[in-house]
Formats: C-alpha cells, structure tokens, sequence
C-alpha cells in the first residue's frame, strides 16, 4: 500500500493488478524497461524457468539476470573459451585421482555423485584413489583426503598455472592425446613458465615440494578429475582465468572417454546424444546479448552480470528497468552491495516475489505470491553425463529416474498456486504465448546442430504440473509413464550399453589453451600478488566464504537449520584470544563498503588472520538486533565496482579485507540465548 502497510487479496485478483501495472510500465518505459531474477529456490518447481523466461521474451524484454554470476560463472564462460568434448569426462567413472580446489564437497553435492558423497569418497580410498585437497580450511572432508595443502586464501590461480608448468615441463601430460586435440599448448607453456614452485610457494604460503607432489600424483595417475568449488570464483576475482586453467589441467591429462569406452550415465528423462571422442572447438563466450550501460557488460556464457542490477535500476535513461520480477530468490541479502541493492529495489515501481514467507525482498515488494512448497507439487530427477554443470561434477554413478507426485494437498483455505502458474496466468491475461524455453541463464554446452522451436504452452486451458512434465520429458529415453511405475525411483540401464563413437572423418576442431584473452589475464596474474591490495589498508583480516547445511537466504526455517541459525563469524582461537573474544560474543565486522554485528564461533580449521561466514543470511540493517536468530548479510560489506571479474562482473566475495572487534549491546535482542 502507499503507507508501507500489506493486506491480503485474492491470487487472482492480484494477478489483475500486477498485469494492469505491468502493461502501464511496459506502455510508459518499454518493455525493457521489465526485468527478471531468478535464485537458486527457482529449482522446486520444474516448469517455473522456462515459463517465467517465456513470458519474459514473449512480452519483448531482454534482461533476465541469476544467482548463477554470483556463484561460479567462469566455469561457463571459461568452457567456451576452451571448447568442449563431445563425449563425457572420465569423472566418477573409476578414478584413481581426484583434486578438489576451494570446495566442500560434502557440503555442496558438487564434485561427489548425487546420493552419497561421503561413502563414494570412502570407497574410493579404501579401492587406492589419492582425493587431494587444496583449501584455507581444514574442515573434515581435507582431513580425510590422502593430502591437504591449506593455502593462504586469494591464490589460486598462480597454483593453477604452477601446476601446469610442473607437469609440462617434466612431461608427464597425454602427448598424444595433447597432440591429436589440442592447439595452443605452446602459448600455455610460455604463459606458466614463470609459476615456479618457489614463487607460488612463496605467494600462498605452502610448501614448493607439495606443490610437486601434487602435480606428479594427479598426471600420472591415467583416469581423474579436478574440480573447485565457489572459494576460488569469489575469492580472486579471476573466475574465468581459474576455471580455464582448471579445464587445461584436466585436458592436458587427457581426463576425457575415449572412443570404445561405455558412457554409464547416458542420460533418463532426455534424449541420449551421439557421443563420440572429438573436441568441440570454442565458442563465443561473451559480448552477445544485451548490452548494459555499465563497465562493458554483456550477455555471458555463465548469464547477464547481476552485479550491475542495481545500477540498471537505479540510473535513468534508455534501458532503466523499472519493474522486476523475481523467481525463487532474495536479492535484497543474497546480490552483492546489500546497500545499493535496497535502494534500488525500494525504487521499483513494480517489484513481484513469490515467496513462502516473507523474506527481505517479498517486504521490499508490491505484490508476493504465495506459492506452493515442495512436498505440495510433483517433480522429477534423472540422470545425466556429469558435465552438465560445466566442469561442476554434479551427476549420478547409475543411469536413475524418479517421479514424484504432490505428497500432500495445501492447506484448506490456502490461496496458493505453483509459482509457474503466475507467468501462465499473466501470459492469458496479456494474450501472449509460451514455450518451453531452454535454459538461459548460464550455458553448458556448445550450440545444437539443429535447432527445433520450444514446445508451445496450451494456452486456453489449464494445464497441470504433470501436464507440463509430460511435455519436457516427451523425447526421452525412459517414457514418463515407465518412471512413474516406480514410486521410489529405479535404474534405468539401456538396453544396449551406450558406447563413445570415434572421430568424425575429416573432424579438425580442438580445444585451445592458448586463448590470447587468458594468457593476457594470466600475464597480470603474475603481476598482481595480491587481487584485493585496493581495499586491504588498514585492515588485518581476510572475510572467506563457506558452506553451512541449510539453504540459505532461501529458506531460513527451524525445521531446516539443525538448531543452528543464521550464519556465525567463525575465527581462529589464536585470533579470538588476541582480541579478548569468546564464543558467543557479538562482534563488528567492517570493510572499506559498511559493517555488520556476527556471532563469534571457535573453528580451528581456519588459517590465523582469517573469518568465516556463511552468505546470504540476515536481513535489512533495521533488523541487525535480531543477529543472533537470522544472521548478517555479508554482502553488505561488499563492493559491485572496486575489485571485480571483467567477463562475469563477479565482485570479489571472499578474500575480502575486514576487520574485526568485539561490541557491547545490552537488551534481550542482543542477549545470548539460554
């Protein structure tokens, strides 16, 4: 309401009014003048992505921005620059080396099969697998590695290229395989030569030998993987150059299947492609797309910049957006610049969430949508080859499809609907048709040589979830109907095993790993020693981010925060006890941005001169009394346009330059509970 108050109305009723808004913005500004945000929630309602993104194109805007470039979105961007290989990677398929960079994965479901991360990882070492770990924590997933390298935070990259330079120059790559599909290996070579493991000893603080160790381990090992977590993406600033040498290590090692071999997650609920032992060469990887009016940004493999959102809402002119839509997320705690996304949001003339409760953006909003929750609309898991995320390593060891029906009914009396059912009821209203978009919001694989038209919604019904399944799932390998005869799930395995074909005749694409564009970011890499020295004067420790079991700022409820809430500022005993802290007490946590009160909490995993908190917790800064029960939004202490990575416009998030003291608040707010 005008006076900041909210009353309740009708679902359909407030569907009347968004669209009358909608069209009033789209008649006033244009129809770039709306927008859409889509966060990680967006993911319990299957059909919610491809219908909220159609109706975005349908009504002629072009921006949709996610939480993707605020994640990982060099692994994307980085893939195009690289290339692709056209049948899976070696992965989870027997490996007898895995390296983990800046990853949990115990905690993240990345980098380990889906089901049971911690009994693959145990059979894995008891078959021989050496895991390796390179990380500032020593949480219990490096403590049961074969090693652990506990680097100073922000390093990354010169470990990436040390590790290169070490196994080229004894020769321990695939030559072969290097030879057959590989081109530019000789501007890589001059491009690491000067990582020497002295030098990226000396930077990250570990030893020149266990670098080399490292190195012999993983190239000489003939099956394996590496894979990093968010640590490294938010943590230097260079999430595209980290992911690339990421991916040329493993291509140097020749970490792919090869023709003959059996593909054993083809693929359930999608067609199964022509797998065949031939790389894909690169791929325009930025500079499409809508433009933004701000530091160069454009359309990306890993999405549109989010860290410029707030500024296309705020600036006037051509292309300010002035309505947003936003789909399963909280920018107001989860973008970056808490402060300038408040303003920005608060500044909206149409702001539309659909949100269980109401979170810091549905209060910020003009109209939130209840939706239905996840046990109350049916959905569906298949397997896939373990590239679907890019380089992630997220996938399953067997080919396994499940369904699943709504299990309970809302409540009586509930105005609720599926939060898809929003963007189809405003697409009636509007005359506009829908299909059932891919996604867009970050790229995965290279171009399809035939493209078909999505799907087309029925648009004079009512179709159901299930009808919608139905349709996604109508070129599968495994029909609907068969996975559905399982209510607990199956194995699905072929009926012939699935094989990867060899070389296309005359086929000549390779992979590059001479991307003139990434020797030239790896060149001032080596220049730069230390990619946040802008904002560290006169700060003594470095903010890391970190994983906690519950989901975040997307669903902060008790029955999921295992007696744990918000997301405590965890710090060496040493540094604690040097500043007369004790667990349990509140203490200021400021950057050259703004400050935020955290718990104290003891974690002896950290490095000395480190803090670690969890991302996306709190709420706006008039509820930072409540710290105890929901707490801080680390983003609030981070800058959009100081430190941040030119393709993706990721802002550095972690390795950020802080400082810490204790502070005295008297009150129950402030209280420690009992």
């Amino acid at each position: 309401m005008p006076d900041g108050s909210r009353v309740r109305i009708g679902v359909d009723d407030a569907i009347d009014e968004i669209v009358a808004k909608l069209r009033d913005v789209i008649a006033r500004h244009g129809p770039d003048s709306v927008a859409m945000y889509v966060g990680t929630a967006s993911s319990k309602s299957v059909p919610l992505i491809p219908l909220s993104d159609s109706f975005l194109e349908a009504i002629g805007a072009t921006r949709g921005w996610s939480a993707n470039t605020l994640d990982q979105p060099g692994k994307q961007i980085a893939h195009g620059l690289h290339g692709y290989w056209m049948a899976p990677s070696q992965s989870f398929d027997n490996p007898e080396v895995i390296l983990w960079i800046g990853i949990n994965p115990a905690m993240t479901y990345t980098g380990l099969p889906c089901g049971s991360p911690k009994v693959f990882m145990r059979d894995q070492l008891r078959k021989g697998t050496r895991i390796i770990m390179i990380d500032p924590r020593a949480h219990d997933t490096a403590r049961r590695c074969t090693m652990h390298i506990q680097p100073r935070p922000g390093h990354d990259v010169a470990i990436m290229a040390g590790l290169i330079r070490i196994i080229l120059s004894e020769k321990l790559h695939d030559q072969a395989f290097v030879a057959e599909n590989v081109e530019g290996l000789d501007a890589l070579r001059a491009a690491v030569e000067p990582f020497t493991p002295a030098l990226v000893a000396e930077r990250a603080d570990i030893a020149a030998e266990d670098l080399v160790k490292v190195a012999r381990i993983f190239a000489q090992a003939k099956r394996g993987y590496v894979v990093a977590g968010t640590g490294p993406s938010m943590g230097t600033a260079q999430g595209t150059l980290f992911e690339y040498l990421v991916l040329a290590l493993d291509t140097i090692c020749g970490h792919y299947l090869r023709a003959g071999e059996e593909v054993i997650t083809p693929g359930t609920l999608e067609p199964v492609p022509a797998f065949k032992a031939q790389a894909h060469g690169p791929i325009q990887a930025f500079g499409y797309g809508p433009r933004l009016r701000f530091r160069g940004f454009t359309d990306t493999l890993g999405g549109l910049p989010v860290s410029a959102m707030a500024e296309e809402i705020l600036t006037p002119g051509e292309g300010q957006v002035r309505a947003l839509f936003v789909v399963g997320g909280n920018p107001a705690t989860a973008v970056t610049d808490q402060l300038q996304m408040l303003e920005a949001l608060g500044s909206l003339e149409l702001l539309v969430t659909t949100d269980i409760q109401m979170s810091a953006t549905a209060k910020l909003s003009h109209y939130n949508i209840a939706p239905t929750m996840h046990l109350e609309t049916a959905a569906i898991r298949g397997d896939k080859p373990p590239t679907g995320y890019a380089n992630s390593y997220a996938g399953s060891l067997a080919p396994f499809a499940h369904y699943t029906p709504a299990l309970v009914e809302p409540p009586p009396g509930s105005d609720v609907i599926e939060e898809w059912e929003l963007y189809y009821r405003m697409a009636q209203r509007m005359g506009v048709q829908l299909r059932l978009n891919p996604m867009r919001y970050y790229t995965t694989s290279p171009p399809p040589k035939i493209r078909r038209e999505p799907p087309a919604i029925d648009m004079t019904g009512a179709p159901t979830t299930d009808d919608i399944i139905a349709l996604m799932t109508a070129r599968a390998r495994i029909p609907l109907d068969e996975v559905k005869r399982h209510p607990s799930g199956a194995l699905f395995p072929p009926d012939t095993p699935v094989i990867v074909q060899p070389k296309d005749a005359g086929w000549t694409e390779k992979f590059d790993l001479g991307n003139p564009l990434m020797m030239r970011d790896l060149a001032e890499a080596f220049e730069t020693i230390d990619v946040a020295r802008d904002l560290a004067e006169g700060h003594a420790f470095r903010l890391m981010c970190r994983r906690q079991h519950q989901l975040n700022s997307s669903l902060q409820i008790p029955a999921v925060d295992r007696g744990k809430p918000g997301n405590p500022a965890y710090m060496h005993s040493t540094d604690m006890a040097r500043l007369g802290i004790a667990d349990g007490d509140l203490v200021e946590i400021s950057s050259s941005r703004s400050a935020i009160p955290a718990v104290a909490m003891t974690d002896d995993e950290l490095r000395p001169g480190t803090v670690s908190m969890a991302q996306c917790f709190g709420d706006t800064p008039e509820f930072d009394d409540r710290v105890r029960e929901i707490g801080s939004c680390t983003n609030r202490l981070l800058w959009n346009d100081r430190v941040y990575e030119r393709y993706s416009g990721q802002p550095l998030m972690s390795n950020v330059p802080v400082n810490v003291k204790p502070i005295i608040k008297t009150g129950p707010a402030y209280a420690e509970p009992v």
